[in-house]
């Protein structure tokens, strides 16, 4: 299992981090005992995204960043669970090198840059989320 490093405040953490490694199995990242993942909860951030993530292959890491509050308004939690699971997608990505944190090249082509709601991995992200979210938050 990759580490997992949660910062910030998130009510339920210790389940939070099962719901993490739950992904991680269904991602198949699992295995990647040497990654290092960060997870940072924050009040809001910048341009009121929801989440954020960056990876680097090479260097073993990602960083995800997960929104509570977006437009002024507080996320109801499965929101922001289901964010997670779309930002963890992205984790997978850096991590297998499907997508180039320097050049947003895909799966080993040529640099291009996408319109935000036709790059792949951001069709993956959001193919993917609520079916992981879904399969892998267990419910109390």
């Amino acid at each position: 299992m990759p580490v997992i490093i949660i910062k910030g405040h998130i009510k339920n953490k210790a389940k939070v981090k099962q719901y993490i490694e739950q992904l991680c199995c269904a991602l198949k990242i699992n295995r990647m005992r040497a990654k290092v993942i960060f997870i940072r909860f924050h009040a809001k951030l910048k341009n009121d995204f929801e989440g954020l993530c960056w990876g680097d292959m090479d260097e073993g890491f990602v960083e995800i960043d997960i929104a509570k509050t977006t437009a002024g308004s507080k996320l109801p939690y499965e929101s922001i669970m289901q964010t997670l699971a779309h930002e963890m997608v992205h984790a997978k990505q850096y991590f297998r090198g499907e997508l180039n944190p320097v050049d947003h090249s895909w799966k080993g082509g040529k640099p291009y840059k996408y319109e935000y709601d036709n790059a792949p991995w951001e069709i993956e992200a959001y193919a993917r989320e609520e079916r992981l979210y879904k399969k892998c938050w267990k419910k109390d």
